[in-house]
């Protein structure tokens, strides 16, 4: 398998997490009572599986290069690559919804946002604040967290992945004769998931001795609590399991790991999957930030499940079912669909075309988000993402996008 194989079952699942994202966002901003009705608050983790496919696909050149002995990949195209994936697509999307539509957020959505209303929302005009945005560090200072495009913390999160990232490499990844090569190819993903749990700890210890917050405030209020709770610093262990998975891959891809069988992944995977997903869905229902990770540990396993065969060159049923077409179309245009759909709700409450708080005007809010969201996403993907992705030396570079 090449490096510019497009690995079946990974776009499919993407769009899906996609369209998880934007319905629990519509639900809790036009059926907040249903949105509680069907337990749907759950759906909000499926950004952990944008990460841990992020770790999955960005170390995957680093991995394969490892492996075979080849010097790590340019730095210098990798951070071409980076940068053209996130910022084209994102820069336009920020500026028609600010100065053209008036619709992103002035303020911290937790200290402005009402539900079914476009309040706290507007054109920020500072430039200071604008030249913030285009560069994704707002979410670096609480005033700034939550605003413009809400869910944009996100980008920063793997932003600041994709710095740490050729770091971790040139520490773990060197050969040497004496020790397992397997293992210190896990070594950077060991090193995040430490991270990550330490990064949990010291937060919830540093919320404990502050005056008691709720939920939506620990995590994404306008405090240094919830810019922690965005950071790499406490979510580097969801990027990790997919990293875990990746090397496993890439082993298997080189013949190694011959009695981890597909009978096997499937054997105990399956069980692991189950255990890690309703441990997640357990401690998502208490609010523990160790939700995340349980989540990422079920998204890591799920990665190496459908990849397996692609590593061995088998075809697979299942993952060709993972990709169906209009999910994996979906998939495709995900960074847009997730950028376009926040100041989408905007302007859905803004003209009063959402539907009433029921199961009925749920479907209806979400199908006419999605519409308009897609139709916007289509076009900033063709007209700026894809010829920006088409610009890189490398092809690999338009498959290889772990971002939503």
């Amino acid at each position: 398998m090449t490096g510019r194989t497009r690995l079946v079952g990974l776009d499919g699942p993407r769009g899906i997490a996609c369209l998880c994202v934007l319905a629990v966002h519509t639900i809790a901003f036009f059926a907040p009572v249903q949105l509680d009705r069907f337990h749907l608050t759950y759906l909000s983790e499926a950004i952990v599986y944008f990460f841990a496919m992020s770790g999955f696909l960005i170390y995957l050149p680093f991995v394969r290069a490892y492996a075979a002995g080849r010097p790590r990949p340019s730095l210098r195209r990798y951070t071409a690559q980076r940068l053209r994936r996130v910022y084209p697509g994102y820069i336009v999307i920020f500026l028609l919804a600010d100065l053209a539509l008036a619709a992103v957020y002035l303020h911290n959505t937790t200290d402005v946002a009402r539900a079914g209303t476009d309040a706290g929302s507007g054109r920020i005009t500072s430039l200071p604040e604008i030249i913030a945005h285009l560069a994704l560090v707002q979410n670096f200072s609480p005033d700034g967290l939550q605003t413009g495009i809400a869910p944009s913390w996100s980008l920063t999160t793997e932003l600041c992945f994709y710095v740490v990232l050729p770091l971790l490499a040139v520490a773990f990844l060197r050969s040497r004769a004496s020790e397992p090569r397997l293992w210190r190819a896990l070594m950077p993903a060991v090193a995040l998931a430490i991270l990550g749990v330490v990064g949990k700890i010291v937060t919830a210890a540093l919320q404990a001795d502050r005056a008691p917050m709720s939920v939506a405030d620990a995590d994404f209020g306008s405090n240094g609590i919830a810019v922690l709770a965005r950071s790499l610093f406490v979510l580097a262990d969801n990027f990790a399991y997919g990293m875990v998975a990746v090397v496993l891959f890439v082993w298997m891809e080189r013949g190694g790991l011959r009695r981890l069988t597909a009978r096997h992944l499937w054997l105990f995977g399956a069980p692991a999957w189950f255990l890690a997903f309703g441990l997640a869905l357990a401690l998502t229902s208490t609010g523990s930030r160790f939700a995340g990770t349980a989540f990422a540990v079920a998204a890591g396993i799920f990665l190496l499940v459908v990849t397996e065969p692609a590593a061995r060159g088998r075809a697979s049923s299942f993952a060709q079912l993972a990709d169906l077409k209009p999910l994996r179309f979906v998939g495709k245009i995900s960074l847009s669909v997730y950028l376009w759909h926040y100041p989408v709700i905007l302007l859905v409450a803004r003209h009063g075309w959402a539907g009433s708080d029921s199961a009925v005007g749920m479907v209806g809010s979400v199908a006419v988000v999605g519409v308009i969201t897609t139709v916007l996403a289509c076009v900033t993907f063709y007209l700026v993402e894809a010829p920006a992705m088409r610009s890189n030396p490398s092809r690999a570079s338009v498959e290889s996008a772990g971002v939503p």
